[in-house]
Parts: C-alpha cells; structure tokens; sequence
C-alpha cells in the first residue's frame, strides 16, 4: 500500500477527520496553536503505529477491564513509527551529558587508550578507564575529585551590599531563612526588618552568618543544602562560592597520566571542550595523517569525524561533548536523536518530529531540512509539526488544521500538494507561505527612537562561555531583540549575565525567575564562571525583571495550567462548599487528584498505568479504574452549575470563563489565558505535555494577573516557538502593549517578523561557539534585514 489512510480520527479536539497521506514523503502537518495537528501526529499514527507493533510481539497499551474505543474508525497502511517530542525527551537525566549520550566519549577514551602519546612521543599504552573521567576514579585529579577547582562559600558574595538591611541580604539567599530571623529578633532585640547590616556590631553580624542555637545562619543554611540537594550544588556554587583553580590538574580534572597523553597536540579534557564545528576541523586533520594510528585507532577516527560532521549539519556545530542534556532547548535535544536515526539507515518507518527547527537561525534551517528529507531515501514516511513557513514552502505533501483552536479547531483545512497549497482558499496559514497576508509589521517611521537621553542597561566585561569580553548597551522603554546563529552568545548575554546580575542589583522579591521550575535541572558543565567580571549599569531604571525562559513549569504529572496561574485552589474550594459536599464532610482536598482523599487509588491521580517494556521504555495505558479521570468516582456525584470536577478540568479558557464569572479571582486569571492564545488549552492538561512555547505563555499569563508596575523589564526566550503566523501576531499585541504602558521588552530570537518588528536588535556571532561571542550589529532592525 502506497499510503496511509486514516478515517474517522476523533481524539481530542478532531472531529472525525479523514486523511490520506503518501509514503515515503516528507510532510507537513500545520495550523493555528490548537488546532489539533499534534494530536493528529502523535496521538493517533504514532500511538497507534506504536500500539500495532507491540501486539505484534504480544504486549498491549490498553486495559483489560475497560472496553476502549479507538480514537479512529480505521487505519490502513501504517508502517512502525518512531516519534521525537519535545516534551517527551527532556526528561534525562540530569547529569547525562551529550559526549556519553552519543557514545562520543566512548570512542575518544579508546582512541586515548590505543593510540595517545606522551610528551615524548611514545604510546603511553593506559587503559580506558584513565580517560573516562566521568565515571573512572582512574581518570579523575585524586585533589579535586575531577571538577577541576575547588569552591569556598563566599561571604562578600552572600552580603553583595553591606548597606542593605539584614532581612533583604538573608531573604535573598532563602526566604524560609528569613522567618527564622525573629528568633534572633527576640534574642538580640533589634529590629531586623529595618536593620542595616553594616551598622550591626561584628558579633551580630557573625550570628548573621553563622547562626545560633535558634538560628541556622545564612553559611550554614547554604552548606546544608548543598549537601541535601548534590544535583543543584553548581547553581549554589555559582551563586555564592569562590573558586580556586586546582594547582594540581590545572583545572582540568584529569589525572596526571591522562593529562599527559595526547592525540595531536590535545588532552582528551581539551577536545571535549570543543565545539563540534572545531572537533570536525581537528579530526579531519587528523585523518589526513592516521597511518600513524592502529588499524583499530584509523577506524575510530574515521567514526568520530563522521559524527562530528553530522553534529553540524543537524545544527548542532556551537555545543560541546561536556554540554549536559537538560540544558538543551527542545529543538536541540530533537536535533541530537535526528542523528541517531541518520545513522541507523532504517528504512519503511513513519517519522513524527515536533517543530524540529526550532531555535535555529534563518540560514541554519536547510542542512536540517535535507537531513529530515534523507530519511525519507530510504522509503522512510517523515511527518514534522511545522509552524515554520521555510518548511512547508519544501513538503512535498500538506495538511493543514484549524480553523481555530480547540473545540474550533480539529477540521481538514486541506490536505494536498504545495502546488495546490499555494491555491487553497479554505486554509488559514497558505496566505501568509504565498505573501498574501503578512504579520503585523511597523513602518519607517514607526519604531521608537534610540538616542542619548535614552535610559539604558549596560554591560561591561562580559566573558560568560564564550563571550568574548563584551560591552554592550541595552536600551530601556523599547522593544529589543537579540539574534544571532545557534551558539552566538545571545542566549549567554541575555539568560547567563544579565539576568544574573539584575538578580544581584534588584531585591530578590522583584525578580520573577521562573520560581516554579524545575530545581533538579543540571547546569551546563561550562568549568569556571566568569560572571564575576561582568558588571552592569543601570540597573536603577527598571523597578522589576519579569524573566520567561521555555523551561518546563514543572515536571510532575499533577501539575496543571490551573494550578499554575493560581485558579486550582478556589475551584475546589468552589466545589467543597456545595450542599452534597458539605453533607458529606468533603473539604477542597477531597476535590484533587493528588491527595489521598480525592486521587484514585489504582493509579494515584495520575489517570494512567505505566508499563516497563524493556528496551521500548515506559508506556503508559489508560487506568482500568478510574478510566483515565484520575479520581475517585464517588468525587464525581458533586457537580457546580450541573458540572463535576473532571467537567471542569477538561475546560478550556473560553469555556471556562463565562461558567466562573460570578467568581472575579477565577475569570480575571482565566482572561489572561485568553489574552496570551492560551484560550484552547484545557485546565487540567497535565503540565509535561506542554510545548516550551506553551510552558512560556503560561508563565506570562501569571505575570498578567498579577499588579503590574511601570519600568518592568520582561525577558523571554524564543517566546515565538511554536506559534503559527497569527499566533506570533497575537504575540506581538501582547509585548507592544507592555512597551505602551511605560516597561521595557528583550526577545531572544530567531524569528524574522519578530526581529523586524522590535525598536533594536543586537545581533551576536558571527558564528557559534568559539566563532561567536562578539557583537556583530547593534542598531535599528531596518540595517539588519540581511541577516534575516
């Protein structure tokens, strides 16, 4: 069979859709946020391609006890398919890094064992454990246990400012700690809230520091965490430590033999600091001269160089192999198992990727786009969810949903080829591929002037990563987008110093740094910080940072939409007060899934039971008992306005709004979800499921709910990803409206329409890695049109 027909799909938002789609193809699912391509992706070839197959080796992802219905009437002609998610591949862990996740790291410290050299010249013939320094005491400096310094709590850094009161320097370390500060309030009677520190006796100050036997003290505080919580001891190292480089590896880590064995004229420290761009040009060096090499050693050259030249024309060329997996964006990690399939050379497959161009410049998207075409050589189907107009413009097949969102949403648009596309009068988003309809743009005379007397933030002496010693201003009271390649130092200059250093000038109250995010996440293993050089001015302008990176806002499957903008709480307590409730003795616990009184006890509240499959992973199928509502069914016999609790939590903004509208909390919080495109999302979604994008808007939605003040500074981070062109023109509205009301907005971006719209845009590169750091332009987006 030469295609894949799907009839009748109706999970989610579609409404009994029919679709036929060609093998052996690369086609684009598109349409508005919402619309129901990913459900139409994922949720019904992939989980059914998925499903077939694991029948076939006699396992199965459906109940036993509960008759489910397919999400389709039929399917025919789906091969086995193979899905790459966004949200599905950030969970790793949190301290694998890219150098063993690509095997990378293997090959090199066999390639040490056979065929490094001493200084002399001679093989120095040490086992591969003396180069796995990531997991071989063999390989590590016996000093510094293998990290390469050593780190010392730091009071100048915890104090920063001696003129600040006690409770504002104690609050921002922890401000749990700064409850505690009563005790001592009692014991020295002294008032801590208005109590400069500078002016406190040196007895007092130590307590301060040290504590007492009522209070733990600000040093001992931080010690103990670091030693509760390893996997978050960088970020405290970071905050407020010192480092020392080890004098006796040099800060490299290595054990002496390892640090003295070389292939070419490097360690294996050195090379896994490389970026992929300077490994392939190394090894391909190498190559040109490997009859010096083993036969054995000739081959892992040749297996390293290939892998290093893949790494680049996936779009990966900025990252290293000591580049640790959680701090990789979505369209990154997406990126990385691109490669693995590339090498597999499986073929009849059905590939689903999720937006896997995101994060990438303009001029970085088409070597991706042929990789993604290649697996398709083979008789490979390859399917991608695409906003991206540069994509659809090469499918050789569309499909296009919509014509809104969520219960709008879920109806064939069009299905067909670009050709016909091009033609369509029904789509929404074929307008904008042909230019017929464009985003919201600013005319010549419409972008904000930037002069002398603008206010402006400024950075001097950045050298974080790979920065190269930068001084760059950024003005204040306008629109400013950051672009550059991946791996420019855009990213570095936004995310890694300025926000830091705001954090250090402004009360820790006054910055929103995605508090809700996950605390377990690894840094990247970048060796010494060197945020310590930097400085900022100006700081005074901006009253607040309202900081919204693409990070999960939560990684726990009972986190939902509602629970994060704050409306959960009171929609229990909404249902704990009805008459039956009340008759019953149910309190709001008995109204969530994730208490005992109120969550199923089959499955905990989590709607599903997970299977271990080997080799396959964990796969989830829906839970026999609760039939996936996650609750106890006795909870469902108390309903608001003829709705129970499940009924509401399958609600989206929309049709939530007018239900909650006696309620203000409730509908204020519920208007900005509407407000950032949020308005198809469904209540209870479970929070891992979002798209970065998504996690975003969220983050903004609980920004605007809150009381807003003028000279806020808002950061986002590629806040465009996964938006289709309307969806970026809502988006626009949106950081317009708070530039008018008097704040300031920094975009890091890829996105053209966005660039072109900001008041100013930095431009970083001219390359990635150790090809970028610099700034390129800094000037009104009308010089930088090239560059788009």
């Amino acid at each position: 069979m030469d295609h894949i027909q799907v009839i009748g799909a109706r999970i989610h938002n579609l409404k009994h859709i029919d679709v036929t789609l060609p093998k052996g193809k690369f086609i684009v699912f598109t349409g508005v946020s919402g619309s129901g391509k990913s459900s139409l992706a994922f949720d019904v070839l992939y989980e059914e391609g998925r499903q077939r197959y694991l029948q076939s080796i006699g396992q199965t992802l459906r109940g036993e006890a509960v008759e489910e219905k397919e999400p389709f009437d039929e399917i025919a002609g789906l091969p086995p398919a193979i899905a790459v998610e966004q949200n599905k591949i950030r969970q790793s862990n949190p301290r694998s890094i890219v150098g063993t996740k690509t095997k990378a790291l293997h090959d090199l410290k066999w390639l040490y064992s056979l065929d490094g050299r001493g200084s002399d010249g001679e093989r120095t013939q040490l086992s591969p454990d003396h180069f796995a320094f990531h997991a071989s005491a063999a390989g590590r400096c016996t000093d510094c246990g293998g990290s390469g310094y050593f780190s010392k709590l730091d009071a100048d850094k915890i104090i920063q400012d001696p003129n600040r009161t006690v409770s504002k320097i104690v609050s921002n370390v922890s401000a749990q700690l700064d409850k505690y500060l009563m005790n001592l309030a009692k014991e020295n009677k002294i008032d801590w809230r208005n109590a400069v520190y500078a002016n406190l006796p040196e007895d007092i100050r130590h307590k301060v520091l040290w504590g007492t036997d009522s209070y733990e003290g600000v040093m001992n505080f931080i010690k103990g965490r670091m030693r509760r919580k390893p996997e978050s001891r960088a970020q405290f190292e970071q905050a407020w430590c010192s480092k020392f480089k080890c004098v006796t590896c040099y800060g490299k880590g290595l054990s002496d033999e390892a640090r003295h064995t070389y292939i070419g004229d490097k360690d294996i420290r050195e090379l896994c600091e490389m970026t992929m761009s300077e490994l392939d040009q190394f090894f391909t060096k190498l190559n040109r001269d490997k009859s010096s090499y083993s036969v054995v050693g000739q081959r892992t050259l040749g297996r390293l160089s290939a892998l290093f030249r893949l790494f680049i024309e996936v779009g990966l060329s900025h990252i290293t192999l000591l580049r640790s997996i959680p701090t990789l964006s979505g369209g990154e990690l997406q990126r990385l198992y691109l490669m693995y399939h590339l090498e597999s050379k499986f073929d009849s497959l059905l590939y689903v990727f999720d937006e896997p161009t995101a994060g990438l410049h303009e001029r970085e998207k088409q070597s991706l786009l042929n990789k993604l075409k290649q697996l398709t050589y083979s008789g490979n189907t390859v399917i991608v969810v695409e906003h991206d107009i540069n994509v659809i413009k090469q499918a050789d097949y569309i499909v296009e949903l919509g014509p809104s969102a969520g219960k709008q949403g879920g109806e064939v648009l069009f299905q067909g080829t670009l050709e016909h596309y091009l033609q369509s009068e029904t789509s929404v988003l074929s307008p904008y591929v042909t230019g017929r309809a464009r985003i919201l743009s600013k005319g010549p005379h419409e972008y904000r002037k930037v002069g002398s007397s603008t206010k402006k933030l400024v950075i001097r002496n950045a050298n974080t990563h790979n920065l190269k010693n930068l001084a760059v201003e950024i003005p204040l009271g306008i629109m400013v987008g950051v672009s550059g390649v991946s791996g420019s130092g855009k990213s570095t200059l936004i995310m890694d110093t300025l926000v830091p250093l705001l954090k250090q000038k402004l009360d820790a109250v006054n910055i929103e740094a995605n508090e809700d995010e996950d605390e377990e996440a690894a840094p990247e293993d970048s060796g010494f910080e060197q945020l310590e050089t930097a400085v900022i001015e100006g700081a005074e302008h901006i009253q607040k940072c309202v900081c919204v990176s693409q990070k999960l806002i939560g990684r726990g499957k009972g986190s939902t939409p509602a629970a994060y903008i704050g409306i959960w709480d009171k929609i229990r307590s909404i249902f704990a007060g009805q008459p039956e409730a009340i008759a019953r003795e149910y309190t709001a616990s008995h109204f969530s899934f994730n208490t005992e009184q109120g969550g199923c006890p089959s499955c905990r509240g989590s709607g599903v039971e997970s299977m271990d499959m080997g080799a396959i992973g964990i796969v989830n199928r829906c839970c026999t008992a609760c039939g996936g509502s996650r609750f106890r069914k006795v909870i469902l016999d108390i309903a608001y306005q003829g709705k129970n609790i499940v009924d509401v939590l399958e609600m989206n903004a929309r049709e939530a709004l007018p239900f909650f509208r006696e309620h203000k909390a409730i509908s204020q919080m519920l208007q900005t979800l509407i407000q950032v495109g949020l308005d198809y999302l469904p209540l209870g979604q479970p929070v891992p499921t979002l798209s970065g994008g998504e996690a975003q808007r969220i983050k903004l939605a609980k920004e605007l709910g809150k009381a807003r003040k003028e000279n806020t500074l808002y950061i986002l981070d590629e806040p465009t990803t996964g938006l289709s062109s309307p969806d970026i023109e809502k988006l626009i509205t949106l950081l317009e409206s708070f530039v008018e009301q008097g704040n300031s907005v920094i975009v890091v971006e890829h996105e053209p329409a966005l660039l072109s719209y900001c008041d100013w845009t930095i431009e970083m590169g001219p390359g990635g890695g150790s090809q970028g750091g610099s700034i390129v332009a800094s000037r009104p987006p009308s010089g930088l049109v090239v560059s788009f």
